[in-house]
């Protein structure tokens, strides 16, 4: 299997913990969602020791073209877990070892490398830092434009304004002087 598996699309940081998701595991492997939580859950105690096993909800059609007989995929929630390394790494052992499983092993224990080698660089901390700018930037930029307008509509109420006060104040002369 020379299929070439996506890093960033295995893995995700998540307030600084690389994670994994039971969706993502059975998309890599190409094998029905259910079968990967039921582990999941049959196992729950294993997990634990590894950390907190969480589980979250999804509106997706992740499944849909494992089930045959459901037509719509309109608000389907799909529940999954979402699995730290060793929690990721145990349920990858609990599975027979298929060329495709090795395959994705392989490709998951990479992803989880290249996460952590991030989070250990300054690369990821000025990723974060660049984004946060570049928002900044952006609203600054709204700001400028929202200002150029309001100044360009006060330019052209002032002209209109300071035109009737020399109307008023010529209406004034006369009554001034009789």
């Amino acid at each position: 299997m020379n299929a070439k598996i996506e890093v960033l699309k295995i893995v995700d940081v998540k307030k600084g913990v690389p994670k994994t998701t039971t969706l993502q595991i059975a998309l890599g492997l190409g094998v029905q969602h259910k079968s990967v939580i039921q582990l999941v859950r049959s196992y729950k105690s294993d997990f634990s020791e590894f950390g907190l096993v969480t589980f979250e909800m999804s509106n997706s059609a992740f499944e849909m073209s494992n089930w045959e007989h459901r037509q719509s995929t309109r608000g389907r929630h799909t529940e999954y877990a979402a699995l730290n390394e060793q929690q990721a790494t145990l349920l990858l052992t609990y599975m027979r070892n298929s060329p495709k499983v090795r395959e994705f092993k392989k490709a998951l224990v990479r992803a989880f490398f290249e996460a952590r080698t991030l989070l250990q660089t300054d690369y990821f901390f000025l990723l974060q830092k660049r984004e946060a700018l570049n928002a900044k930037l952006e609203c600054e930029k709204d700001i400028a434009s929202a200002c150029g307008k309001g100044l360009s509509t006060w330019k052209k109420q002032r002209d209109i304004l300071q035109t009737a006060i020399t109307n008023v104040d010529r209406q004034i002369q006369p009554c001034l002087f009789e």
